[in-house]
C-alpha cells in the first residue's frame, strides 16, 4: 500500500502544478489562468509559477481581510467537503508539501520523536496567524512570516529566475529562507515536522477524521495488542486504542500494514463489511 500511497502523492503534485505544460516553461511568473480561481485539496502556494490552483489557507486569509464578510462560503465548503470526505487523508495522500516532508525523512539521519507540548501549535498557527490577525490588522501574516511551502515553491524560483524579484529582495525574504531551512531540516530528523507543529490546513482537515467517509475501520475482536501498529505508527499514535481516530492520523496506512491479522480496514467507512471473526484455533493468545 506505501508504493500506491507514494505514486499517488507523486501523481497528486503534478496534478495541481502542471502550468509549464499550459505554455510557461520557465519558472518566472505567476500562471493566472482560469484555475486559479479553484483551491487545490494540499497545501499548494498560490504563488508557486507552476500552481493552477489557489491555496486554501490563503484563500482563507484573503477573505478574512478583504471579503465584504470576512467569510466565504466557497472557502467553508470546500474544506467541509474534502474535510467529510477524507479527512487528513488529505494530508498523507495528497499535500505536495507532505510529500516533501516523506522525502526528506527517508534521509540517513538520527531520528527523534516529537516533542508532545510542540502538537499544540497549528492551533496557535490557526487561530493567531490565519484568523485573528489577518481580521484585526488587515495582514496576511501566516503567508507572509511563516508559510514554508510559500518560501520553497514561489520564493526560491522567483528568486532565482526573475530579475524584477531579485531586485526588490530584503531582509524578509531571507527570514522566510531560514524558516524554511528549519522546517525541512526537522522534516529529516522528525516525521512531518512542518505538519505536527505549524500547518493550520491539518489541524482543519483533523477535525472531520472521526467522521470521514473514507478512512480507516479497526476489528477489536481481531485484535491481540502486540502492538505492532503502534510501533509502526510515524505520528506516534497507538491505532488499536482508537489513535486512527484522532486528528494526528494522517491515513498511511503503515498501521494497516503492520498488522498481522488484518484488524484494520481502509475504504468507505459508512459502507465497510464487518470482518469476520477468526476461528477458534486463532484465539488472541495465538496472534
Amino acid at each position: 500500500m506505501q508504493v500506491i500511497r507514494k505514486i499517488v502523492q507523486i501523481v497528486a503534485a503534478v496534478a495541481v502544478n502542471f502550468s509549464f505544460l499550459l505554455g510557461q516553461p520557465l519558472p518566472s511568473r505567476i500562471y493566472q489562468g482560469s484555475l486559479k480561481q479553484v483551491c487545490s485539496p494540499g497545501l499548494n502556494c498560490y504563488a508557486c509559477p507552476y500552481a493552477v490552483g489557489a491555496c486554501p489557507i490563503g484563500s482563507l486569509q484573503y477573505f478574512i481581510t478583504y471579503g465584504a464578510y470576512h467569510f466565504s462560503v466557497y472557502i467553508g465548503g470546500f474544506l467541509l467537503f474534502f474535510g467529510t470526505f477524507g479527512g487528513r487523508l488529505i494530508c498523507g495522500w495528497i499535500c505536495p508539501f507532505g510529500l516533501i516532508q516523506d522525502l526528506l525523512y527517508k534521509l540517513k539521519s538520527p531520528k527523534f520523536k516529537l516533542f508532545p507540548p510542540l502538537r499544540h501549535l497549528p492551533w496557535v498557527a490557526l487561530i493567531g496567524l490565519v484568523i485573528l490577525i489577518p481580521a484585526l490588522t488587515g495582514e496576511q501574516a501566516y503567508c507572509r512570516y511563516i508559510c514554508p511551502a510559500g518560501a520553497l515553491e514561489g520564493g526560491v524560483p522567483f528568486g532565482i529566475f526573475s530579475s524584477q524579484v531579485r531586485s526588490l529582495i530584503g531582509s524578509m525574504y531571507f527570514i522566510k529562507i531560514g524558516i524554511l531551512i528549519f522546517f525541512l531540516a526537522g522534516s529529516v530528523t522528525t516525521f512531518r515536522f512542518f505538519c505536527r507543529t505549524a500547518c493550520p490546513l491539518g489541524l482543519i482537515y483533523g477535525f472531520f477524521n472521526r467522521i470521514a467517509l473514507l478512512g480507516l475501520t479497526h476489528d477489536p475482536d481481531r485484535c491481540v495488542d502486540c502492538g505492532l501498529c503502534a510501533k509502526s505508527c510515524p505520528v506516534d499514535l497507538i491505532p488499536q486504542k482508537g489513535g486512527y481516530l484522532k486528528g494526528a492520523c494522517i491515513r498511511c496506512l503503515k498501521c494497516r500494514d503492520a498488522c498481522p491479522r488484518g484488524c484494520f480496514q481502509f475504504g468507505l467507512t459508512r459502507l465497510r463489511k464487518t470482518i469476520p471473526v477468526l476461528p477458534a484455533n486463532n484465539e488472541k493468545n495465538n496472534p
